[in-house]
């Protein structure tokens, strides 16, 4: 059966099947791209001064990615008119290119921008006293000299960081900034911003306490799992520890003392966990929360401090934040604040559109999907054609999405 108007169009409506349906789509688009754009602007307008996070986008990574998409916009159309005088290799061409330029839109926003954030964090402090030492120790160098030892113009660590504080939730000084950030100031609600450069991480004893011989678990199966976990391989040491319980591992890292507790708690065990010391690691963990920092192990904290590089100290702003004076930890991730919160939302949504447009364009560039061409020409011209208008609204809504989230 040949479906009517997949070339010619309707009478009711003068397009095609396929331009009609891909418009209908695209007002149901509207809808939803508009009802978190309201969302965004709504939260924005009725956020209390000082506590909506600006300026924590990197300006040239999304005027770069706002650069891409209107490229690939118009490497789409020159497909599509290349298609219209019936050539087949350049329309390649120009969808090639189109498809590394939504391939690079993914890989600077997957690979480069959300990482870089899932790594950068904020510290609060429970100490308003505590939080303004480590600003001192952390800004006086270049609150003192300023940057590259260019004069500062006297400014001390306080006026420092009211710049910093100002720049980050108003757009600039005002009535509102002053009061604001003196309150800030005076109950310690301000956060270190930066980087994690290492933290001293526990090294953890894990010892058994006992075996249940009731959980439903032979004892063959048992001395087993103790097996596997041993660093020796010894039966007649898995036995002993089964019945007369004692050290399984000292002075072993987080990850492997918790994969043993879970393994062997699932085989009748009773594990206790402590910590025997802590070792210093070099490493830019990702996504930490103040649970991961500080979780109880044994009656300590699974990390005891945190070496801390605070933002815009030109890497002399290094500090030593211990595990007891954190009240919270959070990565730049949606659990951070409203603002991630509805970032990601957002953008995660639109990169999921850009994900299924390429999914799309290389479905058309297969012989499966070119398939068509060589069947019917124009009914070909005219799937890319639609799929030229979702293309363009996908373009058109990251133009919204950059001034608002990059700009304003």
């Amino acid at each position: 059966m040949e479906i009517p108007y997949t070339v010619k169009p309707r009478p009711d409506t003068g397009l095609y099947n396929a331009k009609l349906g891909i418009w209908l789509f695209l007002a149901s688009e509207v809808m939803l791209f508009g009802a978190l754009f309201s969302s965004y602007v709504l939260l924005r307008v009725g956020a209390e001064p000082g506590t909506w996070s600006m300026g924590l986008m990197d300006l040239l990574v999304g005027a770069g990615n706002t650069m891409v998409l209107i490229a690939s916009s118009m490497f789409v159309v020159l497909a599509w008119a290349e298609l219209k005088q019936g050539n087949l290799a350049g329309y390649k061409k120009w969808k090639w290119a189109t498809i590394a330029c939504a391939v690079l839109f993914l890989f600077v926003k997957w690979g480069y921008e959300w990482p870089s954030k899932f790594k950068h964090y904020d510290v609060w402090l429970n100490n308003a006293t505590v939080l303004q030492e480590k600003f001192d120790e952390g800004y006086h160098e270049v609150a003192s000299h300023g940057d590259h030892g260019d004069a500062a113009h006297g400014a001390d660590v306080e006026k420092y960081v009211k710049k910093i504080y100002t720049t980050r939730f108003f757009k600039e000084e005002s009535k509102d900034s002053q009061l604001a950030f003196d309150d800030a100031w005076r109950n310690g609600t301000l956060a270190l911003s930066g980087h994690i450069n290492a933290y001293e991480e526990a090294q953890i004893d894990v010892r058994i306490t006992g075996w249940k011989a009731d959980a439903g678990v032979s004892e063959d199966a048992a001395d087993e799992a103790l097996v596997k976990q041993l660093a020796k391989q010894d039966t007649e040491d898995a036995a002993g520890l089964r019945l007369n319980g004692g050290y399984l591992r000292e002075k072993t890292d987080y990850d492997t003392a918790k994969r043993a507790e879970y393994a062997l708690g699932q085989a009748g065990f009773t594990v206790a966990l402590s910590v025997a010391g802590y070792k210093r690691v070099e490493a830019h963990p990702w996504m930490w929360r103040t649970k991961r920092a500080t979780e109880d192990i044994g009656g300590k904290p699974r990390v005891s401090s945190i070496v801390f590089e605070l933002d815009y100290s030109h890497h002399k702003g290094i500090i030593t934040l211990d595990a007891g004076d954190i009240k919270r930890l959070s990565a730049y991730e949606p659990k951070h604040s409203t603002f991630f919160g509805i970032y990601y939302t957002i953008t995660g949504l639109h990169a999921a559109h850009v994900f299924g447009g390429i999914l799309i364009m290389l479905y058309n560039m297969l012989p499966i999907g070119l398939g068509l061409w060589h069947r019917d020409r124009e009914q070909f011209t005219n799937r890319i054609e639609s799929f030229g208008l979702f293309w363009h609204f996908v373009d058109l809504v990251w133009i919204f999405l950059f001034p608002i989230l990059y700009i304003l």
